[in-house]
């Protein structure tokens, strides 16, 4: 009767052991891909109207942005991240690289296709200040990060355009948080050369965030030391934003001037660029923009746009 006993609690164990291991590798196969996999994206749709010099106008309804971001959390050490875009009546991954480093660590390696993050730009505004015509740069890219609350410092190394098979170009930045709501950073850049459409030269950047309750300002500059020229384009950008209730609903008020100098030999670089606009919540992950956009070319023409964007976020 005991060996009986015996036995059949050994059995017991046996089964309660491959219960507990088939519910483990249930739970892996089931969770582990939601657990570990995000997927995020974003779409805009925009109604625009345009009046240039001379009484010519145009106007339409486009979809100007879709955008799928996936985020795999590979293990504790890496995360990989890619954006796959809509551009050109076509689907493009314009984003995949992988974030490395010990989750106890101050230290991070970013390898893949990234942002190259030259220019801060800080705006509250649709519409894009002229620096990030200049410096919306996406390249093959290898770069150490250090951070910690208040300091962030990157050296980086990309794909420049003069030679695109070959990382070429070097650049580095910082940032310091001074206190809780105040920032100033700089950067640099080796080369700029053919970088949409800018001149060969170095390029440096500084920058500063004021936030204080509802309002946040911003400013940036950036100066380009052309090779072989006496005309060194300059980039500023000043930027305002204050939120407050907009007919019932979250929203703000934004406020956008970027110029540029000496860039007339940039293609469709223009000179001067102000916006003026307001944002509502339209409900949770969608919101309404309402913006009015002047813009001065270096020919002297001027171009005044209305803008009315749905923007969505899931």
């Amino acid at each position: 009767m005991k060996a009986r006993i015996a036995q059949l609690e050994s059995q017991l164990a046996t089964q309660q052991e491959t219960l507990a291991k088939q519910k483990n590798v249930s739970n892996t196969s089931s969770g582990g891909f939601a657990d570990n996999v995000s997927v995020s994206g974003a779409m805009e749709i925009l109604a625009t109207h345009s009046e240039e010099d001379g009484g010519n106008s145009t106007n339409d309804v486009v979809l100007d942005t879709f955008e799928l971001g996936i985020e795999a959390k590979i293990n504790e050490n890496v995360t990989l991240s890619s954006l796959i875009e809509y551009e050109d009546d076509k689907l493009d991954v314009t984003e995949a690289y992988a974030v490395i480093g010990a989750p106890d660590s101050n230290l991070a390696l970013t390898v893949g296709k990234a942002p190259v993050p030259f220019a801060v730009i800080n705006s509250n505004s649709w519409t894009d200040p002229l620096t990030d015509d200049a410096f919306d740069i996406k390249e093959g890219m290898a770069m150490v990060s250090w951070g910690n609350d208040s300091l962030t410092l990157d050296a980086y190394t990309f794909n420049g355009a003069e030679d695109g098979d070959t990382l070429d170009t070097v650049g580095l930045g910082a940032d310091f948080a001074v206190t809780e709501g105040l920032s100033f950073g700089a950067g640099y850049l080796s080369d700029v050369a053919d970088l949409n459409g800018l001149p060969a030269g170095d390029a440096w950047r500084l920058n500063g965030l004021y936030e204080a309750g509802a309002l946040a300002l911003s400013a940036e500059y950036i100066d380009i030391d052309a090779d072989n020229t006496s005309i060194d384009p300059t980039f500023l950008h000043l930027n305002a934003g204050y939120a407050t209730n907009v007919f019932g609903a979250d929203g703000q008020i934004f406020a956008g001037y970027s110029e540029t100098d000496d860039g007339q030999n940039v293609v469709d670089l223009a000179e001067e660029r102000i916006v003026l606009g307001v944002e509502r919540s339209f409900g949770e992950n969608a919101s309404v923009v309402a913006e009015y956009v002047r813009e001065e070319s270096y020919s002297n023409e001027e171009t005044d746009t209305l803008n009315l964007v749905l923007v969505t976020e899931f």
